[in-house]
């Protein structure tokens, strides 16, 4: 029995030890002397992103967003921040849900001009229309696809023919929890945030050969304009459900993201949820992080069990939802 039992241990070292050799290589990048080029960059996490690439000593910030006022106010924000010598934020104005990819294309080619070629890229640009499927107006869907999927495919085609020439660079993608577990009302939502991550384990794995890194941030409810926007118009459904996980400052998931570009990380969760979540929902997606790696091997039947326990609570709550509107409805049929 006992020989039994050093056998198996042995197999499943010797597993672990092919598993940790079959891992894609970390690709460390450092924003320092850089330049940065982030979409949806005006407010938000994507704000926050460029405050913490300042602080880490970024040459150049160049910022892509919709609304020229949030733009000129973020400019004026960002550069009361640059404290080394030569460092710049330069703006444009793009709408990534309006502007073909030639447009994008010739904007990108513009921010280069200004500053040097770009160096990282963040994609964080993105939308959310939230409710009911069939309560949803009917462009929600492409309108989303388009800013959250197609618009960081086509910035990140305008950047990466140069990394790949000068073997040098980074992509990083600024997804959503819900990216990894799609619940009631998000219908639209959910799906470009799946293919934007689907885009990103893609590209890591072609884009590893020529030494360019690729990494991707699955953010929880995190303090912003934006959020505070969605919470007027949040389903109930949407709010219970998404309340368990609590809400966070954009600097700490900015800090979270920068560090794991800095590290060479693939995928950053903020928070025990969002790592719970992050480590159940790796499944072939590429992991560098050696440790991660591990606990993604050992934990993944277990956080199975325990995301079911989560789906069983989250359908209780729309349950409850959903009971509340039918006696509501009720109550005031028999009031009129």
């Amino acid at each position: 029995m006992n020989w039994f039992i050093i056998i198996i241990l042995l197999i499943f070292f010797i597993f672990l030890l092919i598993v940790f050799f079959s891992l894609p290589k970390s690709l460390p990048f450092d924003p320092s002397g850089k330049h940065c080029l982030i979409t949806g960059g005006s407010r938000g996490i994507g704000k926050a992103i460029g405050a913490e690439l300042l602080s880490r000593g970024c040459r150049a910030l160049s910022v892509f967003a919709r609304d020229p006022i949030a733009l000129a106010t973020a400019r004026k924000e960002l550069e009361a921040l640059c404290r080394q010598p030569g460092q710049t934020v330069h703006t444009f104005q793009v709408d990534l849900a309006a502007d073909g990819p030639d447009k994008i294309e010739e904007i990108v080619r513009e921010a280069e001009r200004q500053s040097g070629a770009v160096d990282l890229l963040v994609n964080n640009a993105g939308t959310c229309v939230q409710g009911a499927f069939d309560e949803l107006p009917s462009d929600a869907f492409e309108r989303q696809l388009r800013t959250n999927f197609l618009g960081a495919v086509y910035v990140t085609r305008s950047v990466v023919g140069g990394m790949k020439r000068r073997r040098f660079g980074h992509i990083s993608f600024v997804c959503s929890a819900a990216g990894q577990l799609a619940i009631w009302g998000y219908s639209a939502y959910s799906p470009s945030k799946f293919a934007l991550r689907g885009f990103a384990d893609a590209l890591h794995m072609e884009l590893l050969p020529w030494n360019v890194g690729v990494s991707i941030l699955f953010p929880p409810n995190t303090a912003t304009d934006g959020f505070r926007d969605e919470l007027r118009t949040m389903p109930p459904q949407i709010r219970a459900i998404s309340g368990t996980a609590g809400l966070f400052q954009a600097s700490d998931v900015a800090a979270r993201l920068v560090q794991a570009i800095e590290k060479g990380h693939f995928a950053t969760t903020v928070g025990m949820e969002g790592w719970l979540l992050g480590t159940l929902s790796a499944g072939a997606s590429p992991e560098p992080n050696g440790i991660q790696a591990f606990l993604q091997v050992m934990l993944g039947g277990l956080l199975r069990g325990v995301l079911l326990i989560y789906g069983g609570h989250f359908n209780r709550l729309v349950r409850n939802c959903h009971h509340e509107a039918v006696e509501i409805a009720a109550d005031s049929q028999h009031s009129s």
